[in-house]
């Protein structure tokens, strides 16, 4: 795919798509010349990380802002998530969401963050506006594979989140994230600066897509579309483990996770190949799932 022609080489690719999402449960697609830009992202938040007037931590959050109206965004401290399976025990890394809320500066001094380090701002547009546009063009993809009539996805720029982690392990931990899925419907994982990253397939088997140093992303399943499909396609299961080949101490990783809007209504297809609406809003979805890490009350 080319960033010009996202939406075009989707629906040319769309028997490609299905089978990927049939076998691996996930969907994969390269765009040309992004290993470069998420490259130039990382150095922009290490940049970001290193500067002290500025400094970054004057933006530090405990809590998820905005997490019903507005998406969630932020910068979080090292030790601030720590997963199910994780015993208690953080994650070894600090990350940073960027909403595109924050990217309109809404509500009024959303963007403060963004103001003060306008580089990390030039490359995080750029990542997650590609994001929202190659998850809203496989959504489609998803959609045509469920039964019935499957409303659209709704997705919504102000709810969606860029996440850019660095993890920093001098201890030097096999597991640098555990076995998760996202909460999101739809999530895209741009290239790491090293390995580790591994997903589990439809037929359990764990493997490693190399896509760290390749121009690749790939496209995951959240638990919003799994339960929205009536778990007729499952959330996209991965985890991170230290790379044998890593280089160094310190990983960095990006992904763009992509809501519907927060205050819309949850929605699920019935096993009658019926919509059924549900009476609650997709933030509630969001919030038990972010308490769940730890980053909501």
């Amino acid at each position: 795919m080319h960033v010009e022609s996202v939406e075009d080489d989707a629906i040319r690719n769309i028997e490609e798509f299905r089978e990927q999402l049939a076998t691996w449960g996930f969907m994969a697609l390269e765009v040309p010349g992004i290993g470069d830009r998420v490259t130039e992202l990382y150095g922009a938040f290490d940049a970001a990380l290193a500067s002290t007037s500025p400094s970054l931590y004057e933006f530090a959050v405990d809590r998820v802002p905005q997490a019903s109206a507005g998406g969630n965004h932020g910068f979080f401290r090292p030790g601030s998530e720590v997963p199910r399976l994780a015993n208690g025990v953080a994650d070894p890394k600090e990350f940073l969401h960027v909403s595109g809320a924050m990217l309109d500066n809404h509500p009024a001094g959303s963007a403060a963050l963004l103001e003060a380090f306008p580089a990390l701002a030039e490359q995080s547009r750029f990542i997650f506006e590609l994001g929202i546009r190659v998850a809203a063009s496989l959504g489609d993809v998803v959609r045509e594979i469920l039964p019935g009539q499957a409303p659209e996805l709704g997705l919504s720029r102000h709810s969606s989140i860029l996440r850019v982690i660095h993890y920093q392990d001098s201890q030097r931990r096999e597991i640098l994230a555990h076995e998760h899925s996202g909460i999101q419907m739809l999530g895209v994982q741009f290239p790491a600066s090293e390995g580790g990253l591994q997903y589990i397939l439809n037929d359990g088997t764990w493997v490693e897509p190399i896509i760290w140093g390749t121009d690749v992303l790939l496209c995951n399943i959240g638990r919003m579309l799994s339960e929205a499909s009536g778990r007729r396609v499952r959330p996209s299961t991965h985890r991170v483990h230290r790379s044998p080949m890593a280089m160094s101490e310190r990983r960095w990783s990006s992904v763009v996770f992509v809501h519907p809007d927060h205050s819309g209504e949850q929605w699920t297809i019935t096993e009658e190949e019926q919509v059924r609406m549900l009476g609650e809003p997709w933030g509630a979805f969001v919030n038990k799932g972010l308490r769940e890490l730890g980053l909501s009350d």
